[in-house]
């Protein structure tokens, strides 16, 4: 904690304040410090090594559930602070909300009330589903910005698990027009560098592995509302490089750490005579809404292959019906949708229209009355090769189809 209150009322803030530790050493002498909160008293921790803070005692538990704050934490929101105050926007550093008992990093009030969560330490999914839940609910918007310690990125891919999967957002800035384009996010700051990391244009390639670019910005060179709307270059090049790339990788690789969802679907294709790495190539396009499935596009589109295409072909078949046969199959959590709780959530069944008019617009299948049918069945190839000529050239048709008959979501 940054903020503290004497025993007479006055408040203390270690972010503002110019008093010496010889100073702050009296004051906790003759008046105490406490808590804003529940009023508990506070120790002064104004040591050589780490950021002077306020913490309770050990064997106190405050009204708010706060998570132990690292020295990175207290860095990070202390320049956050700055940061807001520099932009004009007023800001309150550990403002309590009691009807949400939340004490958040920094709130921003006005005509939109936001808080920005400076995460640097691990948090139950739980926890971070239910804090966003409740300012949502009071109409404060949450900003979750995360520490440099969790970004586990590298090569145009980043890891996102647990509650910094949660973390990701949509930017409110007008997308790139690019059919691929996504304008899902995750913010990270470093306050080493004073720098925000975007991680954007999310697109998964498993369960916790999404393909993305990456911009770094100076605290100087943004404003806080880019938090909520980021501007950035989508770069389709690299997009369709890294995607046929985890498409190939796929076709090669020797299966040995299987989830459950891709044995169930490897052993049905076995059982269809279907060679699982000799999928066609509308099986894994990519579209930015399919980030709100646990499961990346290839495993659940392969299911709708091996439906409609193998076991039953030319039937019609509702996105419904679809979504029903999986889970006569056990293969339901195929379908599970992404706990995203800062994100305007598709049904699974938008999800999977999307994906069925993307085949449509490669006229591979055809709709009627709300119901779909793969009229072009895959030819046999004789090699991986060919196949992965296949991936590049439908990438391509789906590129320009999408250019000229856009799905409206």
């Amino acid at each position: 904690m940054l903020i503290a209150s004497t025993k007479g009322g006055e408040s203390i803030s270690l972010a503002s304040s110019k008093l010496s530790r010889e100073a702050l050493k009296a004051l906790e002498k003759h008046y105490g410090f406490y808590c804003p909160v529940c009023r508990a008293p506070l120790l002064l921790k104004s040591g050589e090594k780490r950021r002077w803070h306020f913490a309770h005692q050990s064997h106190h538990a405050c009204l708010v559930d706060n998570e132990p704050e690292t020295a990175a934490h207290l860095s990070g929101k202390e320049d956050l602070l700055y940061w807001c105050e520099v932009a004009g926007r007023s800001p309150r550093l550990e403002f309590y909300l009691p009807a949400l008992r939340q004490r958040p990093d920094v709130y921003l009030p006005g005509i939109e009330p936001t808080v920005l969560e400076y995460q640097c330490s691990m948090i139950p999914e739980e926890r971070f589903a239910a804090r966003s839940k409740g300012y949502v609910d009071a109409r404060i918007t949450p900003v979750w910005i995360i520490g440099a310690g969790h970004y586990h990125g590298h090569r145009n891919k980043i890891r996102l698990s647990g509650f910094t999967s949660m973390a990701i957002r949509q930017s409110r800035a007008s997308p790139d027009a690019h059919p691929f384009a996504s304008s899902y996010y995750v913010c990270f700051y470093d306050p080493s560098a004073k720098c925000f990391r975007y991680s954007h244009c999310l697109s998964p390639i498993s369960k916790t592995l999404f393909i993305s670019q990456e911009s770094c910005v100076t605290l100087s060179d943004c404003k806080p509302y880019q938090l909520l709307a980021p501007t950035y270059v989508f770069l389709p090049r690299l997009f369709s490089q890294s995607w046929l790339m985890m498409k190939k990788s796929i076709r090669l690789a020797v299966p040995k750490h299987m989830t459950r969802e891709e044995y169930t679907l490897r052993a049905l294709a076995y059982g269809l005579r279907q060679h699982f790495a000799y999928f066609p190539g509308y099986v894994g396009l990519p579209h930015h809404a399919f980030v709100q499935f646990v499961n990346p596009p290839l495993l659940w589109q392969m299911w709708l292959f091996l439906l409609m295409g193998i076991s039953e072909p030319g039937h019609r078949f509702t996105p419904r019906r679809i979504i029903h046969e999986a889970v006569i199959r056990g293969l339901g959590n195929l379908f599970m949708l992404r706990n995203l709780p800062l994100c305007t959530i598709k049904t699974v069944e938008q999800l999977v229209i999307i994906y069925l008019e993307q085949l449509v617009r490669l006229r591979i299948a055809e709709k009627s009355s709300g119901s779909y049918r793969i009229k072009q069945l895959p030819k046999r190839e004789e090699s991986i090769s060919a196949l992965l000529n296949e991936d590049r050239v439908m990438l391509k048709r789906l590129e320009m189809a999408l250019y000229a008959d856009p799905i409206h979501e």
